[in-house]
């Protein structure tokens, strides 16, 4: 074998090994999180687990951020086992808190909703209802997003300190750039001290909006949990992180 054939190979599987230590850091970060989750599963209707869902490590670190750095108004993109578990957390440790939770597929805000009741959780949660609509954006072009004008009617002028970007859709080549405009076309609803979180980072699509962003705000602190949640947030607080190596 050649000095060349032998490097080739060497790379390959070095860079096979990097990713295999990589998913089984992942899965060990998900396992300790489940263990933390549990005062919010245990004895509590079954809540669905696949594989559109945030990992539970990022769950965890959202709970966390809402009771150690004080969150109180939340801006969620994307429903589901998030808003489900985050409004338990605000119900059963009494804080003063209020979720807004857009999601486009009728059909599953519908399921979001009715566990809601459910378990009497709808005071702590708004959901709202937005279709996606092509909107234009300053440096991604046009991208379907949700209708501005559904969330803006419901909003208001609401400021909120954690925004969570775990939708639309964005999981190919064609919509990779879909979850933009969270990032700018409601920029003027955040507050003046927010942290925003971008769920699959390790994504194509979301790396770009990434590198987008901290070009244009160099002042915002950024870091990566678990190779997945990106973080973006404008004072460094309190660490929520629930394991670190």
């Amino acid at each position: 074998m050649s000095i060349l054939s032998k490097l080739k190979y060497f790379i390959k599987n070095s860079n096979k090994k990097n990713l295999e230590l990589n998913n089984h850091s992942k899965k060990s970060d998900d396992v300790y999180s489940m263990a933390i989750l549990q005062p919010l599963l245990e004895d509590l209707p079954y809540l669905p687990f696949n594989g559109g869902a945030l990992r539970p490590v990022c769950i965890t670190y959202i709970l966390n951020e809402i009771i150690i750095n004080q969150r109180k108004m939340i801006l969620e993109f994307g429903s589901g086992l998030s808003t489900l578990l985050m409004a338990r957390l605000i119900k059963r440790n009494n804080i003063n808190a209020k979720i807004y939770s857009v999601e486009h597929n009728q059909s599953w805000a519908a399921i979001i909703e009715d566990y809601l009741k459910k378990e009497n959780l709808l005071e702590f949660v708004t959901i709202i209802r937005a279709d996606l609509k092509e909107i234009g954006t300053s440096s991604f072009g046009n991208l379907n997003w949700y209708d501005l004008n559904a969330i803006s009617s419901v909003i208001n002028n609401e400021k909120f300190d954690l925004i969570i970007v775990d939708g639309p859709p964005a999981n190919t080549e064609k919509i990779k750039f879909s979850r933009f405009p969270a990032f700018e076309s409601l920029s003027n609803n955040f507050a003046n001290d927010f942290c925003l979180l971008l769920d699959d980072a390790n994504r194509e699509g979301e790396k770009e909006i990434i590198k987008f962003y901290r070009n244009k705000n160099k002042e915002i602190y950024f870091s990566v949990v678990s190779n997945t949640l990106a973080v973006f947030r404008t004072s460094t607080g309190f660490n929520p992180i629930p394991i670190h190596y």
